[in-house]
């Protein structure tokens, strides 16, 4: 009896309450036929509405539930790891990906040149503008860590070679950020990749996102970015400034005012310096985390 080959692609799922759109978009996966070969996981992530139940109905697709919300992240590490494709794409339960979209991902990875695809949203794409000030931060902190800029660096439909993204899931958040990392991940490792033009869609159902909630997370994700990639050159930043600041204030007070040099200038430049090689010990440690399992 001839063993049975693991599926090419295996599309992932994180839900968390998407009874409105899960449906649609898994009948929509279901149905078309360039996907019949395809692993289809979805991550049910704590659910407390229908989602798991809906989930139930399509025998092809294969639930993984958690017990209760772990996050964004953490949904797709769990799906990751439990795929058995060669290549794992990332999908939206809530409706607002385009299954020809990720058939143009798929057909990119499969050609076997590229360890990774993103898909790139066009101007015509819906966009939350609720959301736009956050996204604003996060661009200037993907900019600042990877030095170039990054088109659209948090797009919920990207593939990767699934081997290759085994040994960075113990970099990624649990909640939201997952997307922004990965891309930066994928720069950071010289790993070769391309991306697809998208079009997304207004979602299904009512977003779980909320403002002051999610703007901390913003924030977190923001420093989670900086210290993981950049940490050297952020303190070190804050370093020089804080010895500039301290060396000028000092020397005006000792050389024009003629008081002396002052404790506070002592004190600000001092921290300064703590400051700076602060920054190289977490330059050491975040390097040693990024080279983890490479």
């Amino acid at each position: 009896m001839n063993p049975i080959t693991p599926p090419i692609i295996s599309i992932v799922i994180p839900a968390f309450n998407e009874e409105a759109g899960i449906e649609h978009t898994l009948r929509s996966l279901n149905d078309h036929p360039q996907l019949e070969n395809y692993e289809i996981i979805v991550v049910d992530d704590g659910s407390t509405d229908r989602t798991g139940e809906i989930v139930s109905t399509f025998a092809r697709v294969r639930l993984v539930r958690h017990l209760y919300n772990r996050g964004y992240g953490s949904a797709i590490c769990t799906g990751v790891r439990a795929s058995k494709g060669e290549y794992v794409i990332w999908f939206d339960a809530d409706g607002q990906h385009q299954v020809e979209d990720l058939v143009a991902v798929s057909e990119k990875l499969a050609g076997g040149q590229f360890e990774y695809c993103i898909g790139v949203r066009g101007e015509t794409s819906y966009n939350e503008t609720n959301r736009r000030l956050g996204k604003w931060l996060i661009k200037l902190a993907m900019h600042f860590a990877a030095g170039r800029k990054v088109p659209d660096f948090n797009s919920g439909l990207r593939g990767f070679k699934r081997e290759m993204l085994l040994k960075y899931l113990h970099l990624l958040p649990k909640g939201f950020g997952a997307s922004t990392l990965t891309t930066l991940l994928m720069i950071e490792g010289n790993h070769y990749g391309d991306t697809v033009p998208i079009t997304v869609a207004r979602r299904y159902g009512k977003s779980t996102v909320r403002q002051f909630r999610d703007g901390m997370r913003t924030l977190q994700i923001i420093l989670h970015i900086v210290l993981l990639f950049k940490p050297l050159l952020f303190f070190g930043i804050i370093g020089a400034l804080l010895i500039l600041v301290g060396g000028v204030y000092g020397f005006i007070k000792a050389l024009l005012i003629r008081e002396g040099f002052p404790v506070l200038a002592s004190l600000v430049i001092i921290l300064g310096v703590v400051s700076f090689f602060f920054g190289l010990l977490c330059d050491q440690i975040s390097a040693l985390r990024r080279e983890r399992f490479s």
